[in-house]
This record gives structure tokens, C-alpha cells and sequence, in this order.
């Protein structure tokens, strides 16, 4: 009879350690995905020297593609811009200044950093992006979301939609 109870406690101590393992590798293949299109994001924004119409376009055919439907709210990335040059991206569309009960697929905020060269002044910015992604443990009625934020390098005379961040 002893043997049958400690091996009952056994099998429990094994069963929660394949659960806790199990919720580990979940979030690592979010995490993971989720940083994967951070990245493919970026590169759009870097390759298309802005956040123009075609980038937007380019954007959701990967985001399509590699399956990715996430959604979380756009909140404000820098407390010192007042919410400007900030939206919130779903699909093709975009919303400026998006409030907190709006859900987008990713966010995207410009940030000026006009650089004064010894001859002319050159308009510079770059991008900050937020991608968004959730865990859900539906046996243990737990669910929360996540997100992974990268920027951009440098872009001298961007080339964004017109009037997207204005």
C-alpha cells in the first residue's frame, strides 16, 4: 500500500514537470515567432527607407504568410512626443493615435532626429516597432499577452504615407 501512495506521488511531481516544461516551449516558440517578425518588420521599414504605402503592402503579405495574427494594443512607446508620429497598423489600414481599446496586428512609432551636418540640416528619423504575442494555458485558466519591441537604424529622408504620422 505504501509503494501504490508514493508512486501516486510521483506520477504528480512528474505530471507537473512535463506541464511546466510544455508551457516553457510554447512561450519559447512565441517568443521565438514573435521576434522573427519583429525582425522581418524592421527589415521592410530599412529597405523601404520609410513607411510607405508599398511597405505596408510588403508587410502584410509576410505577416500573411508566415501565418502571424496576433493582436495587443498600441500604447505610447516614449512618454516626451504626446502620442505623435504614432499608429497603430492592421492589415493595410492604419489608425493615428489609436486608443487603448484598439487592437492592431503592430504598432509603429517615428521618431525625428533631424541631424545638423556642417552644411545643411538633414532630416533623419528612425522607427520603434511593437509586435504583439499571447500565451494561454486553458487548464489553468490563464492567459496574458506579450510584446517585443526593435528599432530601426537611421533613415535620412524618409519616405512615409502621406501624412501617416503627422
Amino acid at each position: 500500500m505504501r509503494e501504490s501512495i508514493g508512486a501516486t506521488w510521483l506520477m504528480g511531481i512528474v505530471m507537473v514537470f512535463i506541464a511546466l516544461f510544455a508551457s516553457f516551449l510554447a512561450f519559447s516558440i512565441n517568443y521565438s515567432k514573435a521576434f522573427r517578425v519583429k525582425d522581418g518588420i524592421v527589415d521592410r521599414i530599412e529597405r523601404y527607407n520609410g513607411l510607405s504605402a508599398d511597405c505596408i503592402d510588403n508587410i502584410d503579405d509576410y505577416l500573411n504568410e508566415i501565418g502571424y495574427q496576433a493582436k495587443g494594443n498600441c500604447k505610447k512607446f516614449s512618454s516626451n512626443d504626446n502620442g505623435n508620429n504614432y499608429v497603430g497598423i492592421d492589415g493595410t489600414s492604419y489608425t493615428k493615435n489609436p486608443n487603448d481599446s484598439q487592437k492592431f496586428n503592430y504598432c509603429v512609432q517615428r521618431i525625428q532626429s533631424d541631424y545638423e551636418s556642417i552644411t545643411t540640416p538633414m532630416q533623419s528619423a528612425y522607427y520603434k516597432v511593437v509586435v504583439f504575442f499571447s500565451l494561454t494555458i486553458s487548464q489553468l485558466d490563464f492567459s496574458n499577452r506579450f510584446n517585443v519591441t526593435g528599432s530601426t537604424v537611421t533613415i535620412y529622408y524618409p519616405k512615409d504615407v502621406n501624412n501617416i504620422f503627422n
